[in-house]
């Protein structure tokens, strides 16, 4: 055996150690880890402070995809991107053209009351009443939060977000398309909006209840929106608390697709999405209550447990011909091995993921499996 050999990393020629930092800088976004304790851009952002060339050279794949799921991770990344304008303006070594690298961005914060996998807050009128007025005087700030990420929402082809960011999407997104303002349009009558599959967040809909809303309150702004008009693909992620059971049994033949997914009908988002081609809705593989020897129950609610999950995709054009007669069936789909996917002709696929997702049903959002393409499909 000859003596160790002694190589530093400096030694190293310049791309090599370019190509290591960009592979090192990529976000891991793995079911295991809890965020909290390893932010999964932890390493990127170490990275961005060596020097300026890894700076620039890691951005790209460090902001491919953006997870603002806590209270002040909006608020943060809207002064992240008016440092950016500064930085333009002063042609700053420092200036990155955001929009040209987000490409999947997740606004959502409904669970951020489950940092610490605490059970969900008590269903009273305190509660209620103290949400609603946190939400309230937070409103102001995130109508200006988002009016600052607009840009980039709009370059993003993957927008996971809940209800109630929707809505303020959709107002500043209505607000500047009607004075062609903070859309770099100019004079041009098309819609810039790139977002190819908008995916609705359902555990957001419980701020409805915090804040008081009725969620027909926005049918008029839903039917006028611009953006909305624009998108082709429509994802629901449901919650998984309340309506995971409720799709045990489409995978298993027992339930029509149609009876299990009336909130489709009585959702009037999709209605009104004149370029719409599909909506899909993306649940747990939930095997039967008695088999028991594949799954165990109280893991699934409390400590969480690795499933497959399945992804019901429907045509929205066959779909809004004749929604009370669409043919859903039959029969409904047989059971499906994963990683296999049945399509029939009346427009209706069905599929069940070849990898297991790590689901929760109280202590879990969809935001870790949906950085990771769940919905991509």
């Amino acid at each position: 055996m000859g003596p160790d050999i002694d190589f530093p990393f400096s030694d190293l020629p310049i791309e090599i150690i370019l190509t290591i930092c960009k592979d090192a800088a990529q976000p891991t976004f793995s079911q295991r880890e809890k965020y909290d304790i390893k932010n999964p851009y932890s390493t990127a952002l170490s990275l961005c402070l060596v020097s300026r060339l890894v700076r620039r050279i890691i951005l790209p794949d460090f902001l491919h995809t953006i997870l603002l799921r806590r209270h002040h991770s909006l608020k943060k990344f809207a002064n992240a991107l008016l440092m950016q304008k500064a930085y333009a303006e002063k042609e700053s070594d420092f200036f990155f053209d955001y929009t040209s690298a987000i490409q999947r961005m997740w606004i959502s914060n409904a669970f951020d009351y489950f940092v610490y996998a605490e059970p969900r807050p008590p269903n009273n009128a305190r509660f209620i009443l103290f949400m609603a007025h946190f939400f309230s005087s937070k409103t102001d700030e995130l109508r200006r939060n988002i009016s600052v990420l607009l840009p980039v929402i709009l370059a993003a082809t993957e927008l996971a977000v809940d209800r109630r960011h929707l809505r303020l999407v959709m107002r500043s997104v209505q607000d500047a398309w009607s004075s062609r303002t903070d859309l770099n349009v100019g004079g041009h009558s098309s819609f810039p909006g790139k977002t190819k599959n908008l995916t609705i967040i359902r555990e957001g809909d419980d701020l409805d209840t915090w804040t008081g809303q009725n969620p027909d309150f926005f049918s008029d702004e839903i039917k006028e929106s611009v953006f909305l008009a624009s998108i082709p693909h429509l994802t629901h992620l449901i919650d998984l608390a309340e309506e995971s059971n409720t799709f045990r049994g489409i995978s298993h033949g027992v339930h029509s697709p149609g009876n299990s997914l009336f909130f489709w009908r009585k959702d009037t988002t999709w209605a009104y999405m004149k370029s719409l081609e599909t909506l899909s809705v993306v649940y747990p593989h939930l095997p039967p209550l008695h088999d028991l020897k594949s799954i165990s129950y109280a893991a699934y609610a409390t400590r969480g447990i690795d499933l497959h999950v399945e992804r019901l995709t429907v045509s929205a054009a066959l779909y809004k011909q004749d929604p009370d007669s669409f043919p859903w069936g039959p029969p409904w789909f047989p059971v499906t091995d994963p990683g296999n996917k049945r399509i029939q002709s009346d427009g209706v696929s069905f599929e069940v993921t070849r990898d297991k997702t790590y689901c929760s049903q109280y202590f879990c959002s969809w935001e870790k499996a949906w950085a990771c393409g769940l919905t991509d499909g």
